[in-house]
């Protein structure tokens, strides 16, 4: 019945707002019933010492019975019984100190319940004995008939001594009567605050799950590979975030599928072209085209191709593995110094033909670091070759190393060739990117950097562009060793 989230929730609320209107009404009419009887008792109270100051004044003649001294304060008696039966619905007795009951207010006894008629005389009787004391006495009593009868009953004093009392019954039935009518209004009352609750729970629950079902929406179109959807951002903060995440998601989604599709159609190009070599060559040396004197020419070709290509399938696998998490790194404590001055005794041949001016400057001599030296060598090969690259003849390189702070020290590899335009700057480390694609066709294999990049993100550091404003080239941080090796005595 309750499949959606809306339906749920609305389900839920419902129940929450049924449930504390129950409890709300139920306590309130008991608290108001409770309130009501209390102020009646009071009420009644109170009029019961009046008319015991009125009863005070009566005198007993020679045959025992209620008379005043004026005609006009029995009428006024009177009135006043009268308007508490009317008010009410209450019954009064003034009974002396033998327990006779003054006749005069007869009238009233007569108009009264039935239930009051019923009362258990041994229970007035206890009652009296009460009164007599000089207390003041508020009780419930059930009646023969079962009913319950409220009865208050207050001393009177004739020269400070306790004549005689004044009771005044009541049945239970006037005041549930009232509460019965207060019982309707308390219910309707709630009954349409529970009704307009419910209209505005189930408006609110829909602000809710509407920014949510278009974000359910929006991912089902995702998953049939449509990533260029995006979800609305409405409803409530929490569920704003939500739709924000998920655009979030969305975009970089779009950003990775976009990538993929682009690594793949580079990773075809960058295959194709060795192997169409490769292709070309081996068929015109087997179908004779290409003649036997020139054959060990083109196999030279088809060799560097085949290396070419090793190559490329070498560094996508290191890519491959670096992405998996599977490349772990040898931390070790090494020279920084020592390396960089190695990778150049090996590239001595291009910096020769090129005759570059090789300028060193080292901060520190030595410089231990803490990282992976074999990956860290393959950065600065990278590097270094690529400004061995686009160096012009006659031009300089320049290697540094500077120690940020206590704990970073920053290499820079740099010449003075020309600089990288402001639209390369922004792919230099995109993987295949090439920025002189002319200069650089059938060389490398667009991966280097790249490659540098992620090696880098493994050991916690960085590599950048160096500024506009400098020669043209690269610094990377390296973590410095926090005990550097001893030194070996000659």
């Amino acid at each position: 019945m309750f499949q959606n989230l809306f339906s749920r929730l609305l389900a839920l609320f419902m129940v929450v707002i049924l449930l504390m209107a129950f409890v709300s009404a139920t306590y309130s009419v008991i608290s108001i019933r409770n309130t009501m009887t209390e102020s009646r008792m009071v009420n009644l109270l109170t009029q019961a010492r009046d008319i015991a100051y009125l009863a005070a004044n009566l005198r007993i003649n020679a045959i025992g019975s209620f008379f005043f001294d004026r005609s006009s304060d029995m009428q006024y008696l009177q009135w006043k019984a009268k308007r508490v039966y009317d008010d009410y619905h209450a019954f009064i007795m003034i009974v002396d100190s033998r327990g006779r009951v003054m006749d005069n207010l007869a009238f009233l006894t007569r108009n009264s319940d039935n239930a009051l008629e019923t009362l258990d005389g041994d229970d007035v009787s206890h009652l009296l004995m009460d009164v007599m004391k000089g207390q003041e006495v508020r009780t419930k009593v059930v009646n023969a008939a079962g009913g319950v009868i409220m009865t208050v009953a207050v001393p009177y004093r004739q020269n400070n001594r306790v004549q005689g009392a004044v009771l005044i019954h009541t049945s239970a039935q006037v005041i549930e009567a009232e509460y019965h009518g207060l019982l309707m209004q308390v219910t309707v009352g709630f009954t349409l605050a529970s009704i307009v609750a419910m209209i505005g729970t189930a408006l609110y629950t829909r602000g809710i799950v509407k920014p949510l079902t278009v974000i359910t929406g929006a991912a089902e179109t995702m998953s049939r590979g449509k990533l260029n959807v995006r979800a609305e951002v409405t409803g409530v903060n929490e569920v704003r975030q939500l739709a924000g995440a998920f655009n979030v998601m969305a975009e970089k989604l779009e950003t990775v599928e976009k990538g993929r599709k682009e690594f793949v159609s580079n990773v075809s190009h960058e295959l194709r072209s060795p192997i169409t070599s490769i292709h070309g060559f081996v068929e015109g040396m087997l179908d004779g085209t290409i003649p036997q004197d020139d054959r060990e020419q083109y196999l030279q070709i088809v060799f560097d191709e085949t290396n070419r290509l090793k190559r490329l399938i070498n560094d996508l696998l290191q890519l491959s593995r670096m992405d998996n998490g599977v490349e772990q790194l040898q931390w070790s404590d090494f020279d920084i110094n020592e390396l960089l001055r190695r990778v150049l005794i090996g590239r001595m041949t291009d910096i020769e033909q090129k005759n570059l001016n090789v300028q060193m400057d080292f901060q520190l001599e030595p410089c231990f670091v803490h990282a992976d030296q074999d990956r860290i060598s393959q950065v600065v090969v990278n590097i270094i070759d690529n400004a061995l690259k686009f160096v012009e003849q006659d031009g300089c390189l320049t290697i540094s190393t500077t120690l940020l702070h206590d704990s970073t020290v920053a290499v820079d590899i740099s010449n003075d060739g020309p600089p990288i335009p402001e639209e390369d700057r922004l792919h230099i480390f995109d993987r295949f990117y090439k920025a002189d694609k002319a200069h650089t066709a059938g060389q490398g294999t667009g991966l280097g950097l790249s490659i540098s990049q992620q090696i880098m993100h493994m050991h916690g550091q960085n590599i950048m562009l160096l500024p506009e404003d400098q020669e043209t080239g690269f610094r990377f941080t390296l973590a410095r060793s926090r005990q550097e090796p001893p030194r070996l005595e000659n």
